[in-house]
């Protein structure tokens, strides 16, 4: 496996990779952010996208919820521009692409959704602690794919964790 240092390679290689190994991926991007939402239902869709023997009708049921606190949290995200609100959008939009249904997601490329919503959310992160970070997910990103790349399990769709 090539090294990831670029956004190019790192669109690459999540298409080379089959819907159940591009949800497990997806998986581990939006762990990187979770904490960036106290939303149950987030938390509770990762852990339903994670699980290697799920069902088509489970996924369905995380879409929904997904969807749920997307707009959910679009409302509470508001014209205050509250840049934590914000950030719990992302995570959330996030999570509901790993998960979407194929044709379900208004974005056309779902995984790339996933990964740039979990930019999104650490840029607003960063404008929300106004402490002068500067924004890293674009490098863990890298780190986190190749290292699921380069793991035998994984990459092959048999994620047990």
């Amino acid at each position: 496996m090539s090294k990831i240092d670029s956004d190019k390679v790192l669109r690459q290689a999540l298409h080379a990779l089959v819907p159940e190994q591009q949800r497990l991926l997806g998986t581990r991007l939006v762990k990187n952010v979770l904490p960036l939402t106290d939303d149950e239902r987030v938390q509770r869709i990762i852990e339903t996208a994670e699980k290697a023997d799920v069902s088509d009708d489970e996924l369905a049921e995380a879409y929904k919820l997904g969807r749920m606190a997307v707009v959910e949290s679009r409302t509470r995200c508001g014209a205050d521009c509250n840049w934590e609100d914000q950030a719990a959008h992302f995570v959330a939009r996030a999570a509901t692409a790993v998960v979407a249904p194929p044709g379900k997601c208004k974005a056309p490329d779902p995984p790339w959704q996933a990964v740039m919503s979990c930019r999104m959310a650490r840029d607003c992160a960063i404008l929300a602690a106004d402490d002068g970070s500067e924004n890293t997910e674009a490098e863990a990103q890298y780190d986190i794919a190749e290292n699921f790349l380069n793991t035998p399990n994984s990459a092959a769709g048999d994620n047990h964790e």
